[in-house]
């Protein structure tokens, strides 16, 4: 008799995944110090786990690239990038007490290295990222406002309504109406579909959920 061992392993991947699961679903529902314990036990895994999948991707992102500048394909990018990487990590997680005295302020996770890199690097090219969103969305919003159809046209003027609505100015009563209109928008028609992509984002997971403990989506043994 020949044992498949990719099934086998399959299999055991299911049970595992849809015991864990389980029990961590009923430690939610049932008070029982068995089941919390076991929980905590779990959650103590999985950070591990992921803790050792970072790591593993941070080495597969450093080997593509150390690839990349061998071959001299994409070499001044791949060089910024693993510069960046060395530049932040290394002072990271160097320990500070296990340091000379002259150079414990620069290194560690709150030393002056990686706190200059965050306020004067990340900070200002991510203020820069949603700026360049936001002139994105405004594009998408020109071509998306366009009055087509009457769903285009309802769009648009429930969009104008909710803009008009949030200035701050007082113009007389008329001003008043539209404020008044857009702050019932918000509360009676968005909110209703707002709680209706909510369940509809909740169900949504509660099947993915399932499919998961089932075992009839295995993204785990792909």
């Amino acid at each position: 008799m020949v044992i498949d061992l990719k099934h086998l392993l399959r299999i055991i991947l299911v049970v595992v995944t849809l015991s864990i699961g389980v029990i961590v679903l009923l430690s939610y529902v049932f008070e029982s110090d068995v089941l919390m314990l076991l929980r905590s036990v779990f959650v103590e895994w999985s950070v591990i786990v992921i803790a050792f999948a970072m790591l593993l991707g941070v080495l597969n992102v450093l080997r593509v690239h150390a690839g990349r500048i061998q071959h001299a394909n994409g070499t001044a990018y791949s060089v910024i990038l693993i510069f960046s990487f060395l530049i932040v990590f290394v002072p990271g997680i160097m320990p500070s007490d296990r340091v000379p005295a002259y150079v414990q302020g620069f290194v560690g996770p709150t030393g002056s290295v990686v706190g200059f890199i965050y306020q004067n690097v990340q900070r200002p090219l991510q203020a820069a990222l949603f700026s360049l969103m936001a002139f994105f969305i405004a594009t998408a919003a020109w071509r998306a406002f366009r009055v087509r159809s009457p769903a285009s046209l309802v769009m648009f003027i429930a969009t104008l309504l909710v803009l008009l609505g949030s200035i701050k100015i007082n113009v007389g009563q008329g001003w008043r109406l539209v404020t008044e209109t857009k702050n019932w928008a918000l509360s009676v028609p968005v909110m209703a579909g707002a709680r209706g992509i909510l369940l509809g984002i909740v169900l949504g997971t509660i099947v993915t959920g399932l499919r998961l403990l089932s075992g009839i989506d295995r993204p785990y043994s792909d």
